[in-house]
């Protein structure tokens, strides 16, 4: 029987001599599945994050927002002397003099055009009605169908009814969250325009290296001016636009041609969705209150062609080339903010992404994103 040797430390190895083999790597990145899962992860917690906060981060962005525009504006009462405090509280107190003389002149219209509601939708009803008797006739035709095919003593489902809360207490609820916005919003773009450069400085402050402290410097100047340059033009562009609708509508003999104007406006800051919905309502409303069928289609023709000639001539004009955003990124982006924010996500999905855009192109590790996002 032999004898087992015992190999001990002082044994030289049998492989001395020889090169080590190198692991065996797999192709894949290790971690690769892991990173794209975080990353889908984390997305999704800043969507429902977003989401779930919209009572705060909804009238916050606003202020941003709106101190990015009226920036300039304090910058200038500052260097006439003024500190930045009053020059904040006279620009507030001239915004909400303005939208409560606008909310004034549009209540009148606008209770004139709910007052007249039921007669409207009555007119339209017979407008209408001529075009629903096919589908009226479809419908029958798959009754009787469903009557034919029927078998006796089948037993028919029970009916369930989710019982909704009343209409008060909804309204109720919004009054009380858009009371609490305003505040939120106003309250926080007063501190803001009155900070003046407090943010930047100690942005710029906090920042460890030298290069970073000017690229830091160079994107807030750069969101600044460009951010202030397109909601100031898109602004003026809009009303200039709802004047136009507004004289065209009452041209044609259309009632509350001042509404319809503002309305028209309104619209204009929703891109592609806001001028489908403003085209309907004119032409539904030109339906109730025109006689003729070549006055009915004037409204719509007259909001379509102003919306044409500012979007193909107007804003290419003033904004140029230097903004300029995917069409298809900016329709997903406004069904987003409307799935995340409502209505007001819906009006700042645009100038967020211009944000988003900016800083992309300031990084260049971010600058693809960029790229995608650029038309």
């Amino acid at each position: 029987m032999s004898e087992l040797r015992v190999a001990s430390i002082e044994d030289p190895p049998r492989d001395q001599g020889r090169e080590a083999t190198p692991p065996v790597r797999s192709r894949l990145p290790i971690g690769s599945v892991e990173r794209r899962c975080l990353i889908v992860l984390t997305g999704l917690a800043i969507f429902y994050t977003f989401y779930f906060t919209r009572a705060i981060l909804l009238p916050t962005t606003l202020a941003v927002m709106l101190s990015l525009v009226l920036k300039p504006v304090t910058n200038r009462l500052h260097r006439w002397g003024l500190p930045n405090m009053l020059a904040a509280m006279l620009i507030l107190t001239a915004f909400c003099i303005a939208t409560l003389l606008g909310a004034r002149a549009l209540w009148e219209p606008t209770a004139e055009l709910m007052g007249e509601a039921p007669k409207s939708l009555k007119v339209l009803g017979e407008e209408l009605r001529d075009l629903a008797t096919p589908l009226q006739q479809i419908k029958d035709a798959q009754t009787k169908v469903a009557d034919m095919t029927a078998v006796s003593g089948e037993v028919t489902p029970l009916e369930v009814r989710i019982k909704q809360p009343a209409l008060s207490s909804e309204m109720l609820n919004s009054t009380g969250g858009f009371a609490t916005g305003v505040v939120i919003t106003v309250s926080l773009l007063f501190f803001l325009l009155s900070a003046g450069d407090h943010f930047m400085v100690k942005t710029v402050e906090v920042m460890p290296t030298w290069r970073e402290k000017r690229d830091v410097v160079v994107l807030l100047q750069d969101l600044q001016s460009k951010v202030s340059t397109y909601l100031g033009a898109i602004t003026l562009i809009n009303i200039g636009l709802g004047v136009v609708i507004g004289f065209g509508m009452w041209a044609i003999g259309m009632p509350n041609p001042l509404l319809w104007g503002v309305l028209a406006a309104l619209f204009n800051y929703i891109p592609f969705a806001g001028l489908v919905l403003g085209s309907g309502l004119v032409f539904l409303a030109a339906m109730a209150e025109l006689p003729t069928l070549g006055e009915q289609l004037m409204a719509p023709a007259i909001y379509l062609g102003a919306n044409g000639i500012e979007a193909n001539l107007v804003t290419p004009a003033v904004l140029g080339r230097s903004i300029s955003l995917n069409p298809v990124v900016i329709l997903l982006s406004v069904f987003v903010g409307g799935w995340v924010w409502g209505i007001g996500g819906i009006f700042l999905a645009v100038p967020m992404l211009l944000v988003l855009k900016i800083a992309c192109d300031h990084y260049r590790s971010l600058q693809p994103i960029g790229v995608f996002l650029s038309s």
